[in-house]
């Protein structure tokens, strides 16, 4: 329980830079930059991050199982999952930079942030093993450091930027710089340590295992990934992209609490998710662990409806006065990104991965017609309403009405159970 703890404590450390880089320094550069040319710079972002899917395939979760599972295989899967990341990220760069070109009248400025976004995918996405490595170990404190210091350096340099008045590829340049710190200090790390990346087995049988067990969750992924940012892809399709930039900026202050859901699944799936062998007791952790996300998650909601008001034109200023709206609608999907946080490990520990794919697939569904209907009307507060709804539709009513996820709408009622019970608890003793 304490390594859990202190993984976690590590984890969030991390996920507190990257609220300052993605927050402060975020802010800070949409007021810089103004609505229209910050939209142009989160509509290049949305594009790029599409084609993550594919730079990772899928080789995320599954590698913390097996890593947990099969120690002595340790070679073999680091090497499995650096080949695939590799040949992924490369993909997902080229396709990434064609696929504007071919769909998106000429821009320079938009394409050059792609180029830089895209030449980062690379260097971001393959030493990502070697963290799941040490995360599987619970041995993050030094890796989780090393990666923080790039990440307050990265911060360093795009407040140099901003002060500066550079133009608006350069913060490209930064996303391309912070990669490949990240890059060069974990596999720096490793070999440190003693690990030799020569030991190293590129058994193609080990890969194309692991492509076969991670295709599910990558394809879910990538529709997952279609679905998060089709809400900004429309705005800059029908509205254009000051609209994109009044989303994006409430996004900033809306999006940042839902990293530490990750965190938290990430540092208790190895012992009360993946290690748990009865079925019953993998089933009440998952209920208590959605119903304590779910109650956390809280906490920004109430924050957010209270000050937001406050913080937008004190950190943008009143030429950002329309997210206010948006965020007051968004900043709900905290509450149901953290409730179905456990979703993707327990399908996983059950091996019905592949069903994350139906999910995605209804989710991806609704978002589009609902964006479809609503943003040419509403615009940024219409992208706002419809993500919001086709992920309640998602929870409420894909899980009770598909066979195969019922058991999930199961677990959500005795989660509601629980929170229930908690807070009629905190009310006793109040």
């Amino acid at each position: 329980m304490r390594s859990s703890i202190f993984s976690f404590l590590w984890l969030a450390s991390e996920k507190l830079v990257r609220i300052f880089t993605g927050v402060f320094v975020g802010l800070w550069l949409a007021r810089y930059l103004g609505p229209e040319q910050y939209g142009v710079y989160m509509y290049a972002l949305a594009w790029v991050g599409l084609f993550n899917a594919l730079a990772w395939f899928g080789v995320g979760e599954n590698v913390i199982r097996n890593l947990v599972k099969h120690p002595d295989s340790e070679h073999e899967l680091l090497g499995s999952a650096f080949m695939i990341r590799l040949i992924g990220s490369l993909a997902a760069g080229v396709l990434a930079l064609l696929s504007l070109l071919l769909l998106r009248a000429p821009d320079p400025t938009l394409t050059l942030l792609v180029l830089f976004c895209a030449l980062a995918i690379p260097f971001a996405e393959t030493p990502a093993g070697i963290f799941l490595y040490f995360q599987s170990r619970l041995q993050i404190a030094k890796p989780v450091l090393l990666q923080n210091i790039v990440r307050i350096a990265a911060a360093a340099v795009r407040i140099a930027f901003i002060t500066g008045k550079l133009s608006l590829p350069w913060f490209g340049v930064a996303v391309l710089l912070e990669s490949v710190g990240i890059f060069l200090v974990l596999f720096g790390y490793y070999l440190a340590i003693g690990g030799r990346c020569r030991d190293w087995v590129y058994d193609w049988s080990a890969i194309r295992n692991m492509v076969w067990q991670g295709a599910p969750i990558a394809l879910a992924a990538l529709v997952a990934s279609l679905s998060a940012r089709t809400d900004q892809l429309m705005l800059g399709w029908y509205t254009g992209y000051t609209q994109v930039g009044i989303y994006g900026a409430a996004l900033r202050l809306s999006e940042i609490w839902w990293t530490f859901a990750p965190i938290l699944m990430n540092s208790l799936s190895p012992k009360y998710i993946f290690n748990i062998h009865g079925d019953g007791e993998l089933r009440e952790n998952i209920a208590k662990i959605m119903a304590i996300l779910a109650l956390t998650s809280l906490l920004p909601v109430l924050a957010i409806l209270a000050l937001g008001q406050y913080a937008i034109p004190l950190l943008l200023g009143k030429q950002y006065v329309a997210a206010l709206p948006v965020l007051h609608v968004h900043i709900f999907m905290a509450v149901l990104v953290f409730f179905d946080a456990p979703t993707a490990q327990y399908l996983l520990a059950r091996d019905r991965q592949s069903q994350l794919v139906w999910r995605s697939a209804f989710l991806l569904t609704l978002n589009l017609l609902l964006n479809y209907l609503l943003v040419p009307r509403l615009g940024a507060l219409g992208a706002a309403i419809a993500t919001l709804l086709s992920y309640i539709g998602t929870l409420l009513l894909f899980y009770r009405l598909a066979p195969s996820f019922r058991d999930l709408a199961t677990l959500q009622n005795r989660a509601l159970g629980l929170m229930w019970q908690l807070l009629r608890r905190r009310g006793r003793f109040a």
